[in-house]
């Protein structure tokens, strides 16, 4: 395994998943860091609200 897949996984296993990233969805290399630092959700990472990332929205009849 290569140094950046064992630090990705060092951050998902840490506060990754617990923030909504998996293997598929994960921050940039460089913003990993700040990521784990600061504990950025990953609607908030990808500049969503959580409604409008998990599709809320439409549930919701379209309220914002």
């Amino acid at each position: 395994m290569s140094k950046v897949q064992s630090y990705g996984q060092e951050f998902l296993d840490n506060v990754g998943y617990t923030l909504g990233y998996d293997v598929n969805n994960m921050p940039d290399v460089g913003d990993i860091e700040i990521v784990w630092a600061y504990r950025v959700p990953v609607w908030e990472y990808k500049g969503m609200s959580e409604i409008e990332y998990y599709g809320g929205v439409k549930w919701l009849g379209g309220l914002q």
